[in-house]
């Protein structure tokens, strides 16, 4: 192993190599940990705003461009302020989607099949779903309109009556969590990452949109197991 990549687990294990190996194994298996949950969150969060963007963007009437209807299947035609935010993504979704369906093998169950709202849905990135979120900084009113138009049914247990707006809750808890899935993605040390908070963000995210789903997901989480098992330095 490079001495680069190893670098932040001697430091914390006072240049002890085997210490230092230790701490790297663990941070392996927290990492797997995480990627389970989160990549049952990406999906959850994924096909709820998916859902109400699928309502939503037909109730935008026609593009002023080419007097087409705004679809349901909002990828082929988004309205604004969707548009904007995702044009973007959607190209290098249609890229990625059209690798995909050139690499399908005659034996593949879609082998020739046309590329479809599902597909380029399936493309997009965590990290695309906080920016359709209204942050805590004013001033985005397409945001506001789009969250209290659409997304906020996405988040139907989400709390309204503490000090903190629903929005911002959920939007900071993904922006939270697509930082430490980036962070898991790369394989980059987990020592100085607030576990218990992180593993909150998931099963409270996952509660605002179904709690029995976030009830199975912590059934099924090693996270907090794993966490406990840090090695002792």
């Amino acid at each position: 192993m490079s001495n680069p990549r190893l670098a932040s687990y001697l430091i914390e294990a006072g240049n002890d190599p085997e210490a230092a190996l230790a701490l790297y194994h663990w941070n392996l298996q927290l990492s797997a940990a995480f990627q389970e949950v989160l990549a049952v969150t990406e999906v959850v969060v994924r096909n709820a705003i998916d859902t109400e963007l699928r309502i939503w963007n037909p109730t935008r009437g026609r593009d002023h461009l080419t007097g087409r209807a705004y679809p349901p299947e909002w990828t082929d035609l988004p309205a604004a302020p969707v548009a904007g935010i995702v044009a973007g993504p959607l190209t290098q979704a249609r890229n990625y989607a059209k690798a995909a369906h050139s690499g399908r093998r005659p034996g593949h169950l879609r082998h020739g099949a046309p590329i479809c709202h599902d597909d380029l849905l399936a493309q997009l990135s965590f990290g695309v779903w906080r920016k359709l979120l209204p942050p805590t900084a004013p001033g985005k009113v397409g945001l506001q309109r789009l969250w209290g138009g659409a997304l906020h049914a996405a988040f139907p247990h989400a709390p309204t009556t503490g000090s903190v707006a629903p929005e911002v809750l959920v939007h900071d808890r993904i922006e939270r969590l697509h930082g430490l899935r980036n962070r898991v993605a790369h394989m980059e040390p987990l020592l100085a990452v607030n576990v218990p908070a992180r593993i909150s963000d998931v099963f409270s995210l996952l509660g605002y949109i179904s709690p029995p789903t976030r009830d199975w997901c912590a059934g099924l989480s090693r996270v907090t197991e794993i966490n406990k098992a840090r090695p002792s330095i």
